[in-house]
């Protein structure tokens, strides 16, 4: 019989994990330098997917998004995050940080690390400007009167 640990990726400690990857990125785009809001009572920051979203907030995940916002330069991040997400986790990662730097404002390059990280994950820029316009057809919910 075969092993559980077998189907798993191995990451040493405080390597950067795709799910770190992922919620650095956030992270950065919400210009945090923690992955708290309120360390003192254990509250993590609002860029942190809420439900069932697949991701876990362990103490493992938190402890390596924490390193990754408060030590490690963003260029640096981002060479390393391009390494470790595989094809379907940036475009999942492309359109959550599009659809956030969205949520923020209506023009989401004025955001300080929004076109740094978009780029530094190596999302095409046509890419870019054609789920934006989708994006923004999701979220003008003016559309519907009342």
């Amino acid at each position: 019989m075969g092993s559980w640990i077998e189907l798993d990726a191995y990451y040493p400690p405080g390597a950067l994990t795709p799910a770190a990857a992922f919620l650095v990125a956030l992270g950065h785009l919400a210009g945090a330098t923690s992955a708290y809001a309120h360390a003192e009572a254990g509250e993590l920051a609002a860029f942190w997917p809420r439900g069932l979203r697949g991701i876990a907030p362990d103490h493992d995940l938190i402890a390596r998004v924490e390193h990754y916002l408060s030590s490690v330069p963003l260029d640096a991040f981002l060479t390393e995050a391009c390494a470790r997400l595989n094809t379907a986790q940036r475009y999942c990662l492309w359109l959550n940080l599009l659809d956030a730097g969205l949520r923020h404002t209506a023009c989401p390059e004025e955001l300080p690390y929004f076109t740094a990280l978009l780029a530094g994950l190596g999302a095409p820029p046509e890419w870019v400007a054609r789920h934006r316009l989708l994006l923004d057809q999701k979220n003008n919910l003016a559309i519907f009167p009342q």
